[in-house]
């Protein structure tokens, strides 16, 4: 099968300007670079200061200055300066890769799809593309302080978990949406943030040689130790000035960021539709739960020195399984919208469900759906399986499988049929055929508002 023929069609009219940024987006986004940009002066202006003055008192030593009391000052403002520019130096993250990339010679119907996708939404193609066990997608990106003139290059995440709880046309939408990160120029604003967080992180947190060198001079002769009580002192006074500073920028810039999330949502709607992404977001709550279940369940077999062979048909029958304890064919199923004004239906009502990991941290599916229907953008959902983009895909879920539970040890190989049997055991066991659980008494978290229906509660055997 060609790219061409897994690709799905976009809809057939969208606004001109269904993706131009709001006007609260464009504020958000001058109040985020505002409040960074007096941090990074702020930083700046102390960190020249201290190195001037250190400069100017030690180049005095030579016109007849007193040398004792210029020197000390001298080394003082040194050793200021010093503390000052080493969060600089310091500041370096590079993204913890434990997922398994993936190149286009070895997935070239997935490398087609998510490069004309990168294209369609006006983005940059991903650099480097990683697959992970998890239900995700994600966009991500090493760090340092060049990148405050440089933009770094953006590598995708693309979690399998999330690849078999969802179709084809809902993955598209999830991935447009990412993609929608990938263009945004405000998105610079979040890498600044990032590395002015960390910068004021090391400064304010991080307890290093130099403060050992003060609690050391401030507990010598108390002739030297008033030095180090006076350097202490001022050392306390940068740390709250910057932490009292960059809690505005924080402040800025998550209201930044919910924009972001709503700007990103509407490029995704103008790819797919204003369905498939809200669909995909409805989906994901049980793909959560389903995929914690199925790790729980492969710990155990573990631990009994018997090993999973595909955690992702394990995943779904986990599923499947929930949909009969509930008494619910529609577990994990969204209906398409009604045909009489589909832009008023909406599938999250305001309600105490645990919003889907992977975006929570996000605005709330209501709200989000609110936003993705505001101006509707009908268009059909591509319902066949997302795994139609992989090649090999039975190994694909195999060697996932593998790589999530590489550490375990001496685990024999096992029929996927007899783990299935194993899972419907314990199925029995905890549910039995004559309890239905009614809605009212399935597990909720009071933490965002979107609708689920409903979790059950049998206990999950820890990892």
């Amino acid at each position: 099968m060609t790219a061409e023929h897994v690709y799905p069609a976009g809809p057939g009219s969208v606004p001109a300007d269904l993706t131009r940024p709001t006007g609260a987006y464009r504020t958000n986004a001058w109040l985020a670079m505002g409040g960074l940009t007096l941090f990074v002066l702020l930083y700046l202006a102390l960190a020249s200061w201290f190195s001037w003055t250190a400069y100017r008192l030690f180049a005095s030593l030579a016109h007849g200055a007193d040398p004792f009391w210029t020197f000390i000052a001298g080394t003082c403002s040194a050793f200021l300066a010093v503390f000052m520019w080493k969060a600089l130096v310091f500041v370096k993250h590079r993204h913890a890769i434990d997922d398994i990339e993936v190149t286009a010679t070895e997935q070239p119907r997935l490398f087609a799809f998510i490069n004309r996708l990168a294209d369609e939404a006006g983005a940059p193609r991903a650099h480097r593309v990683f697959l992970s066990p998890r239900v995700n997608a994600a966009v991500f990106y090493d760090l340092s302080v060049l990148n405050l003139l440089f933009p770094s290059r953006k590598n995708l995440e693309i979690g399998l978990g999330l690849v078999n709880a969802v179709s084809l046309g809902e993955l598209k939408a999830v991935l447009a949406h990412e993609f929608g990160h990938f263009g945004q120029r405000s998105m610079a604003v979040g890498r600044w943030v990032y590395i002015a967080q960390q910068i004021a992180g090391h400064i304010i947190a991080k307890r290093d040689a130099l403060d050992a060198f003060l609690r050391g001079l401030s507990r010598v002769d108390l002739r030297i130790a008033w030095v180090g009580w006076l350097l202490s002192l001022i050392v306390w006074s940068i740390r709250s000035l910057m932490e009292t500073v960059f809690r505005l920028v924080v402040l800025a810039q998550r209201a930044l960021s919910r924009e972001m999330e709503y700007q990103a949502d509407l490029v995704a709607v103008s790819l797919t539709g204003s369905d498939a992404l809200i669909h995909a977001l409805y989906k994901l709550n049980v793909a959560d739960e389903a995929w914690e279940r199925s790790l729980a369940f492969a710990d155990s077999e573990a631990r009994e020195k018997r090993s999973v062979a595909d955690l992702f048909a394990v995943q779904t029958h986990i599923t499947e399984k929930l949909r009969h304890v509930l008494d619910d064919p529609s577990y994990g199923e969204v209906a398409p919208p009604p045909k009489d004004k589909p832009q008023e239906h909406r599938v999250f009502k305001t309600s105490l469900a645990q919003p889907p990991r992977m975006w929570s941290t996000h605005p709330a599916n209501s709200e989000r759906e609110q936003n993705a229907k505001r101006r509707y953008i009908a268009a059909k959902i591509d319902g066949r399986s997302a795994w139609e983009l992989f090649d090999d895909v039975a190994d694909l879920k195999k060697s996932m499988t593998a790589h999530v539970f590489r550490a375990v040890q001496e685990a024999a190989d096992v029929p996927l049929e007899q783990s299935i049997a194993k899972l419907d055991e314990q199925f029995a066991r905890a549910h039995p055929v004559t309890f239905i659980p009614s809605y009212e008494s399935l597990a909720v978290t009071p933490a965002g508002d979107e609708f689920l229906p409903g979790l059950p509660t049998m206990p999950a055997e820890s990892p």
